[in-house]
C-alpha cells in the first residue's frame, strides 16, 4: 500500500463517528428533588445507564406541570 493511501485511509478512519450518544432530558419542577425527577424519568424511559449523558431542565414557573 503506498503511503498516500495508508495515510487516507487511517483519516478515513479517523472521520468515521463513534456511536451516537444517547440523551436523556430530565425535567424538575421546583416542587421536586433530583431524585424525584430522575425516579419518574426511569419510571417512563426505562433506567439511565452509567456513562450517558443527561441534561437536567429545571422549572420553575408556577402552574405548568403537565396533567
Amino acid at each position: 500500500m503506498s503511503t498516500m493511501k495508508r495515510r487516507l485511509a487511517t483519516l478515513e478512519q479517523k472521520m468515521d463517528p463513534p456511536a451516537p450518544v444517547k440523551w436523556h432530558r430530565i425535567r424538575r419542577y421546583e416542587d421536586e428533588t433530583d431524585e424525584q425527577a430522575t425516579a419518574a424519568y426511569e419510571a417512563e424511559h426505562g433506567p439511565i445507564d452509567d456513562g450517558r449523558v443527561v441534561m437536567r431542565v429545571i422549572i420553575n414557573k408556577p402552574g405548568c406541570r403537565p396533567a
